[in-house]
């Protein structure tokens, strides 16, 4: 294990998840000391812990995961592993369901899967094994859809949002799943 990073074992329920945010976030400011988080750039890092953990209970069919924060070289990095259900998000306008990892991939996939009136989340894939998202802003919405409905992709709207960069990963030699969120700390 290296010397900036730390290993956080979560058994996927839902009354655990205090404590364990609590652990992660001291973790955070044990790591982070040299070059400590802006407030806003704090609570952004216990809002996507939050919501890595809820996806655990919610999404991964599994009755376990870990989280990993590391710091390296000015960037905050949070990854959340599990060996549950595989990412599986479906496009908006088409109700298409795409799962990684995605079969007989080729070229580059891209498209919304979620917005809230203000921001849409958009995902883009150039391997059929990884995901990243992505914020655009809406313009012109009257009522967030937000106040009408929250989808289950919410979650990733949020994680998304609050990261600098935010991606998945399924590894298909292991079969693991990876949520990773970095924070540049140095632009903070």
């Amino acid at each position: 294990m290296e010397q900036d990073s730390i290993r956080i074992h979560f058994t996927s329920n839902r009354e655990e998840i205090p404590g364990i945010l609590n652990t992660c976030l001291e973790h955070v400011v044990e790591r982070t000391k040299a070059s400590p988080p802006s407030a806003d750039t704090f609570s952004k890092v216990k809002w996507v812990i939050t919501e890595l953990l809820t996806n655990a209970v919610k999404h991964s069919g599994t009755g376990h995961c870990t989280l990993i924060i590391k710091v390296d070289d000015g960037m905050l990095i949070l990854e959340k592993q599990d060996m549950g259900k595989p990412l599986s998000v479906s496009e908006q306008d088409t109700g298409n369901i795409f799962t990684w990892p995605i079969e007989s991939f080729s070229g580059k996939l891209e498209f919304q899967i979620y917005h809230n009136g203000v921001d849409s989340l958009i995902v883009r894939s150039e391997q059929g094994n990884r995901a990243n998202f992505y914020i655009e802003e809406l313009e012109g919405m009257e009522m967030p859809a937000l106040l009408i409905d929250t989808s289950e992709h919410f979650g990733l709207l949020i994680i998304t949002k609050a990261s600098d960069a935010f991606s998945y990963e399924y590894d298909l030699k292991t079969k693991v799943n990876r949520f990773i969120s970095l924070f540049n700390l140095k632009k903070h």
